[in-house]
């Protein structure tokens, strides 16, 4: 039996290209959190993405082993509908 999840990524790239640096999930967030920390009503429940802005660093640091340098990359929190099997 398949089942699914919402998995929530805080990606960041290069300021200067397109380069994806590095990923990394964000396990203890909620996508209820993610909404009202972006101020959006709503996702289209398969998959979103959202540009983190400066006011939103401070809520997110504590949860990302990643020490976010806005003045270096561009950051992007997604929101991923993904299936897995659960462990029996």
């Amino acid at each position: 039996m398949s089942n699914t999840r919402i998995k929530l990524l805080l990606n960041w790239y290069e300021l200067q290209g397109e380069t994806l640096v590095d990923k990394e999930e964000l396990h203890d967030l909620s996508i209820d959190d993610i909404l009202k920390l972006f101020g959006v009503p709503f996702w289209n429940d398969q998959y979103h993405c959202w540009a983190v802005e400066s006011q939103h660093v401070a809520t997110l640091q504590p949860h990302v082993h990643h020490h976010m340098q806005p003045q270096l990359y561009e950051y992007f929190v997604e929101a991923i509908r993904v299936s897995y099997q659960p462990v029996a």
